[in-house]
């Protein structure tokens, strides 16, 4: 008798503990969702130095395409935008603290940043290209994963994460700005840097020692739209949002005003505009 009752107690208590759990979860849920969606003004967290998608113009005030593509994102969600400028390092930890909301900053998304954090749909795709030193026996991504290479990458970015997982006999070196990276390379000290096409080509044109290959990354996903686990409404939203922006022809004005110059680079090389 004592031992019936002993387990009913221990099944009521069992229950209740569940309950608990997942109405904590449920209000958590359900706080963090509406908490976004009906704050006022949502903090956009960017990198300003990766013009001209994300920069600054002469004054300091945040411009380029993702600036442009916030705020028309703003007049969708009815929301107020405030851009704040992180180092790229910073970005996701500061949208996991709450102290930003999304993130726009050219974003890649990957299965390591899936785990910490979610994504809208792809808005861009995006490809990664190699710099390669011109004297340099390496020409391709399969000649890099060798002990007697170095590979220069951008900290933070997709190519560091790639060059990690995928080269682990190679020596690999990770620079906070592009420049540095491709010097790096332009002097010999490194073999290749991986970085988006755009950027190589930008940066590249006064490096007498370093080649282009232009061919795209392999298995790299797109561009999205950042923001914390769990706020499904918000994603929904954001999702709904940037169907219109481009079906309202969003894409083919940013090109006109910002990147006319870069697509018909893009295009000179054969390669199709990911923008």
């Amino acid at each position: 008798m004592k031992q019936t009752k002993r387990k009913y107690q221990i099944r009521i208590i069992g229950l209740l503990l569940f309950l608990i759990i997942a109405n904590t979860y449920v209000f958590t849920r359900h706080r963090t969702e509406k908490g976004t969606l009906n704050k006022e003004t949502l903090i956009v967290g960017m990198e300003l130095k990766f013009p001209p998608f994300e920069t600054i113009d002469e004054k300091g005030t945040p411009m380029g395409v993702s600036v442009e593509l916030a705020h028309k994102l703003g007049e969708k969600l009815g929301k107020n935008i405030e851009i704040r400028s992180l180092d790229w390092a910073g970005l996701i930890p500061a949208l996991q603290t709450q102290n930003i909301d999304l993130i726009i900053s050219s974003m890649s998304i990957t299965e390591e940043r899936l785990a910490t954090i979610d994504f809208s749909n792809e808005y861009a795709s995006s490809d990664l290209a190699l710099a390669i030193h011109k004297e340099a026996a390496a020409k391709s991504y399969e000649d890099l994963n060798h002990p007697e290479v170095t590979v220069a990458v951008k900290q933070g970015t997709i190519g560091e994460m790639w060059a990690m997982t995928h080269l682990p006999q190679a020596q690999i070196k990770s620079f906070t700005e592009v420049s540095a990276g491709l010097l790096d390379v332009n002097s010999g000290q490194s073999t290749a840097f991986i970085y988006d096409p755009l950027s190589l080509i930008e940066s590249s044109k006064n490096l007498s020692q370093i080649k282009l290959n232009l061919d795209a990354l392999p298995g790299t996903k797109g561009w999205g739209i950042g923001m914390r686990k769990g706020e499904a409404a918000l994603q929904e939203a954001i999702n709904r949002a940037l169907v219109e922006i481009q079906a309202e022809g969003f894409y083919e004005e940013m090109r006109e005003k910002y990147l006319k110059e870069e697509v018909e680079k893009y295009e000179s090389y054969g390669l199709k505009y990911f923008f």
